[in-house]
């Protein structure tokens, strides 16, 4: 969580620095839909992987994907909004960390990650809108598969993680081009937790579990109506 507070903190600052005036850029009834690049930079922290039950001294970590992200919000009063975050889904590789496994590609895995959020945007006196939100994840893994590097080592198996309910925290800020149109920019922080098990033709098992916990940023392009 340490590593989670440097730049959610940051951007708090900036947005708090940003407020002044009684000025709001949305209305009650309002929709903003924003589009554009998101990417998922997992911040994990993993058990000892098991094999048969026993470590092996390594660890599991995985890598970043930039895919193309949407939210919808709709705005309950001028400062208050209700927002829905979607994406395409996201495609990552589980490699082996120190230990037999180490630089080993272990699984190929996808994933979908929608978050709902309560958002409170901060009244300004020009066209910026800062904001923060804080709300509920939660992360559907599908798509998992053995990585060409295991596949080639050992026998086949079946690769499957477990789904994971977690808080998601954000701030961000829009930029008002004009009445319509707007830029945005936004890092989030989602707890996402999984326990990944694969099972062996050989009859082998192993199991670890990973505390994804990615930050998630966003540039993108906005609409309101």
């Amino acid at each position: 969580m340490k590593k989670v507070l440097k730049p959610l903190t940051l951007a708090a600052a900036v947005s708090a620095a940003l407020v002044s005036g009684h000025v709001a850029a949305y209305e009650a009834g309002d929709w903003i839909v924003r589009a554009g690049a998101t990417q998922v930079a997992p911040d994990e922290d993993s058990s000892e992987v098991l094999l048969n039950g026993g470590g092996i001294g390594t660890e599991a970590e995985v890598d970043n994907n930039t895919q193309l992200g949407l939210t919808v919000e709709y705005m309950y009063t001028a400062n208050w909004g209700i927002e829905v975050l979607a994406a395409t889904p996201f495609s990552h590789t589980v490699s082996g960390k120190g230990g037999v496994l180490n630089g080993l590609d272990v699984a190929d895995i996808e994933h979908l990650p929608p978050t709902v959020s309560a958002v409170y945007h901060f009244d300004t006196q020009g066209n910026l809108d800062p904001y923060v939100g804080v709300g509920i994840n939660y992360t559907a893994f599908f798509s998992e598969d053995l990585a060409s590097d295991t596949a080639g080592a050992v026998t086949t198996g079946d690769v499957d993680l477990d789904d994971s309910w977690g808080l998601a925290l954000q701030v961000g800020v829009d930029y008002q081009i004009n009445e319509k149109w707007l830029v945005n920019a936004s890092v989030r922080w989602i707890d996402i937790d999984t326990e990944a098990e694969i099972k062996f033709d050989n009859g082998a098992v192993a199991e670890v579990d990973v505390d994804i916990d990615p930050m998630v940023y966003s540039v993108m392009v906005g609409y309101k109506f």
